[in-house]
C-alpha cells in the first residue's frame, strides 16, 4: 500500500441509505429457507419485495408479492437490492437494477475476484461496467448492509434497537460475531457494512461515511488490506476526523501466513505492516489485536468516555490474587502507587480485621462481608488525587451463599454497586469476576454488572493490555485539541 497526497478526496455517497423505503430480495430460495427475506420482512417497514422466477408465492409468507424478475415490481423504482443469485447470473440481475433505479445493491454471491481466477476477476470489472456508477454496490462475497434504525438485517436473530456503533467488515462472518457479541454486552449498533471483495465502495467510502454519519460515535473496523491506490484517499479521509470520532480497527494479514490467507478470502493487499502500524500512529487509531479487544476498546469507551489510567488502585478479596493482580497491571505499564497521607489515613481506620491491608494493593479479606464498608473503602481510594482508575477484583464464590461465612443479605447488591462508583468519580472502575470458580453465580453477577452499563471481565488479561491503549489515544487527542 502506498500513501502520498493528493489534491482530490475520491469518495463515492452513501447519504440515501438513510432513506431506503424498498428493498428486492433477489434469488430467495428454499435452500435458505427464505432467510434473508424472512429477516428483512421482520424488521424493516418500508416495502419488502421477493423476487424468483420459480416460485409464485413463499412458503409460509403468503402475504409477500413474489416477481419473476426485478423488472417486474410495478413500483417505479427500488432503493436497494439484496442479490442472491449464482456468479453468472448476477451482471443481467445488474443491468435490470441499473434500468430499475436501484441506489443500493448487497452480493451475496462469491466467485468473483475473491475466486482468484481470470474468468473470476473479469466477471468483477464487468460487473462495474454495467453498474455504469449509478448503482452503489455492496460486495460481491459480502453480506451487505445492517441497520437497524431501518430494520435492514440479514438475519432474524440480530438486535431491532440500534445505538452510536458503527462496523466496517471485509468479512461478512466476522460482521455476524461483531453484532451479536456487542449486543451480548449490551453496546447497540447503529450501522454494519460487510463490504467483501469491495469491487465498488470499500473500506475507504464506508469510512467517510461515518466520520460524517450524525447517528455514528464510535467506529470499528476489520480490515484485510485496501486496493492499490487508495492509501492516498484513506489518508485524506482521515484527515477530516482528527480528534472527533474514535476508531478502531482490526488489522487481518499481519503475518506472512495471513497475508496470504486475505488474497484468497476477499482478494485484498494487505501491504507491509510497518505502512499500517504508522497510518495508526500518525492519525490516533486504537488497534485491536483480536475481535473480543475490538469489542472490549468499543465497551470501555462507549461507558467511560476517553480516560488515562496511569496511576490505579488495586481491590482484592485475596492477599495473593491482589499480588498478581498487581504484577500484571504494572506490566501492562500502569503503577499502582501509594495512596496520599491524607487518604490513607482514612483508608486505615476502615480496615479492622488481622490479615488485611489498607495499602494499595487493598487487602480486604473477610472485610468484604462488611459490602457498606467497602463502598466506603472505594469511595475513599476513588477521591485520591493520584489514583486515575480501580481495578476490581471480586471472587464469583464470594457470591455464593454456601460459602460458610456469615452472610452479608445486602452483600450482592452493594457490591454489585461498587462498580458503577466510577460513574461517580470520573474514573473507570474495572470489575474482574473470575470464570472459574462458581460458574453459576459468575454469570448471575457478570450479567448485573453489565446491566448496570458497567465494563466487566473475566480475566484481568482480557483487559489489561486495551487500558494503556484508551489512555495513549486520550492523551494524544487531548494533546492535539
Amino acid at each position: 500500500m502506498t500513501i502520498n497526497n493528493t489534491s482530490d478526496l475520491n469518495v463515492k455517497d452513501l447519504t440515501f441509505i438513510k432513506d431506503i423505503k424498498s428493498i428486492a430480495i433477489i434469488g430467495t430460495n428454499e435452500k435458505r429457507n427464505f432467510g434473508f427475506l424472512r429477516a428483512h420482512i421482520k424488521h424493516f417497514e418500508g416495502k419488502v419485495y421477493a423476487v424468483n422466477p420459480i416460485y409464485s408465492e413463499i412458503p409460509g409468507l403468503k402475504d409477500i408479492e413474489v416477481y419473476p424478475s426485478l423488472l417486474d415490481i410495478p413500483e417505479n423504482t427500488i432503493d436497494y437490492a439484496y442479490i442472491l443469485v449464482p456468479a453468472k447470473i448476477v451482471l443481467s440481475v445488474m443491468d435490470d437494477c441499473v434500468e430499475k433505479g436501484v441506489k443500493l445493491v448487497s452480493i451475496f454471491t462469491s466467485d468473483f475476484s475473491d475466486s482468484g481466477t481470470k474468468e473470476g476477476i473479469e466477471r468483477e470489472q464487468e460487473l462495474l461496467r454495467r453498474a455504469k456508477n449509478k448503482v452503489r454496490i455492496l460486495g460481491p462475497n459480502g453480506m451487505g448492509l445492517f441497520y437497524p434504525k431501518l430494520g435492514i438485517s440479514w438475519t432474524t436473530i440480530f438486535p431491532k434497537t440500534h445505538g452510536n456503533i458503527s462496523f466496517i467488515g471485509q468479512s461478512g462472518g466476522l460482521c455476524f460475531l461483531t453484532i451479536l457479541g456487542a449486543a451480548g454486552l449490551g453496546l447497540k449498533i447503529s450501522k454494519a457494512f460487510s463490504y467483501g471483495n469491495g469491487a465498488d465502495l470499500d473500506f475507504v467510502d464506508i469510512l467517510h461515511f461515518l466520520i460524517n454519519d450524525d447517528e455514528t460515535d464510535i467506529i470499528l473496523g476489520y480490515v484485510e488490506g485496501i486496493k492499490e491506490g487508495r492509501g492516498q484517499d484513506l489518508k485524506k479521509v482521515l484527515d477530516l476526523n482528527v480528534n472527533e470520532k474514535p476508531i478502531i480497527i482490526l488489522k487481518g494479514g499481519q503475518t506472512k501466513a495471513g497475508s496470504i490467507a486475505t488474497k484468497t478470502h476477499t482478494a485484498s493487499i494487505s501491504g507491509e505492516n510497518q505502512i499500517w502500524k504508522s497510518l495508526f500512529d500518525q492519525y490516533n487509531i486504537i488497534q485491536a489485536d483480536s475481535l473480543e479487544q475490538l469489542l472490549s476498546l468499543a465497551l470501555l469507551i462507549e461507558r467511560y468516555g476517553y480516560f488515562k489510567l496511569d496511576n490505579a488502585a488495586v481491590l482484592s478479596a485475596s492477599g495473593g490474587y491482589g499480588v498478581i493482580l498487581t504484577d500484571i497491571v504494572e506490566k501492562a505499564g500502569i503503577n499502582v502507587p501509594s495512596f496520599s497521607p491524607e487518604i490513607q489515613k482514612k483508608l486505615d481506620s476502615h480496615f479492622y480485621l488481622v490479615g488485611t491491608s489498607s495499602k494499595n494493593p487493598l487487602d480486604l479479606a473477610a472485610i468484604a462481608f462488611n459490602s457498606q464498608n467497602v463502598i466506603t473503602i472505594m469511595n475513599v481510594a476513588l477521591s485520591d488525587e493520584n489514583i486515575d482508575g480501580l481495578i476490581l477484583d471480586l471472587p464469583s464464590y464470594y457470591f455464593n451463599a454456601d460459602i460458610g461465612f456469615k452472610y452479608d443479605p445486602n452483600m450482592e447488591e452493594n457490591l454489585v454497586k461498587t462498580t458503577t462508583l466510577g460513574y461517580k468519580h470520573n474514573k473507570p472502575v474495572i470489575p474482574i469476576v473470575l470464570r472459574l470458580n462458581c460458574p453459576i453465580d459468575k454469570e448471575r453477577i457478570f450479567t448485573k454488572i453489565l446491566d448496570n452499563n458497567v465494563p466487566v471481565f473475566s480475566d484481568p488479561l482480557e483487559v489489561m493490555p486495551l487500558l494503556p491503549k484508551i489512555s495513549k489515544y486520550s492523551k494524544n487527542r487531548k494533546s492535539k485539541n
